[in-house]
């Protein structure tokens, strides 16, 4: 019987704004938020109450990552900043990036929290040196916009999402494109890699879940059931689980069993477009974020 996932912890007015992105860090029981109301707001994951709130980036904020050892936030605006946080200190700022317009969308750390990797409209996936705030290396694409990035957790592979529906994956250890994957029809907003570090999902306008073997460079299958755009693809970090959630324009959030092919449940809880989606460390939380202002807890059957 697959574990299912039972509404918790609503906040229906989180933000002032819609609320485009959310992370929950892996060592630390915490849950970030991100809004067009240009703020960054930390939860207690347990319990849903606001810790602190970040202020200083100019425009409405697309995306938050949260470092592996969970001592670092990173966050980028519409502003085309990015900004390094230290969650040690309540978020006290460390370092501000300033890049070129659009030179930096979707934020993601990698697994040694040196670097974080970014999106951008040339098609281009920006390095940046945590410690320096210095660009020190890009991967090139085809010149399409690179809505979303993803590291595997191994550090073998980063993933760039482009607005043609094109997926690109490249070798760190190389600095060379691994594949290109084709299989989408339209954007894709979304993308993340299983913890076996060989799988990789992404989510895409076309209403459309791809499952891709990276060490072959194949599409193993495609999951179908959301009504429109799929906005958040995350991974349940608990691998024996074998779960995704995503969430879409739809207002639905969906959890998948990938080795059934299947969908396990189906959440109505939102009144808007749901941006993102994330689980907590051990994979028995989930979290989600909408345009609706809100935020929604969601916990299986028997975790406290």
């Amino acid at each position: 019987m697959p574990t299912t996932y039972i509404p918790t912890i609503v906040n229906d007015q989180a933000h002032s704004d819609g609320i485009w992105d959310v992370a929950w860090s892996n060592r630390t029981d915490l849950v970030v938020s991100a809004s067009e109301d240009n703020t960054i707001k930390c939860w207690e994951g347990a319990s849903g109450q606001l810790k602190y709130e970040l202020e200083g980036h100019a425009m409405g904020i697309i995306s938050v990552d949260i470092s592996r050892d969970g001592t670092r936030l990173a966050s980028v605006s519409v502003d085309s900043n990015i900004r390094i946080w230290d969650l040690e200190n309540d978020g006290q700022l460390i370092r501000s990036i300033t890049t070129k317009p659009v030179e930096a969308w979707k934020v993601v750390f990698s697994p040694d929290g040196q670097q974080v990797a970014t999106g951008s409209y040339n098609g281009d996936i920006n390095f940046y040196s945590v410690e320096t705030g210095d660009k020190i290396n890009r991967f090139s694409t085809k010149n399409k916009f690179l809505m979303c990035v993803a590291y595997s957790s191994d550090g073998k592979y980063v993933a760039g999402g482009s607005e043609d529906g094109v997926v690109y994956v490249f070798n760190t250890e190389t600095n060379q494109l691994e594949h290109t994957l084709p299989g989408h029809a339209m954007c894709v907003r979304s993308l993340t890699f299983l913890p076996d570090s060989k799988t990789l999902v992404t989510g895409s306008d076309d209403k459309c879940i791809n499952v891709y073997d990276v060490e072959h460079g194949q599409l193993a299958f495609t999951l179908t059931g959301h009504s429109d755009w799929v906005l958040s693809v995350a991974a349940n970090p608990d691998i024996s689980k074998q779960q995704l959630a995503s969430s879409g324009s739809d207002k639905r959030v969906k959890v998948w069993d990938l080795a059934l092919k299947s969908v396990i449940e189906t959440h109505e809880v939102h009144s808007d477009q749901v941006w993102g989606v994330a689980w907590n460390a051990s994979g028995t939380k989930l979290v989600s974020c909408s345009d609706d202002k809100s935020i929604k807890w969601f916990a299986s059957s028997g975790s406290s």
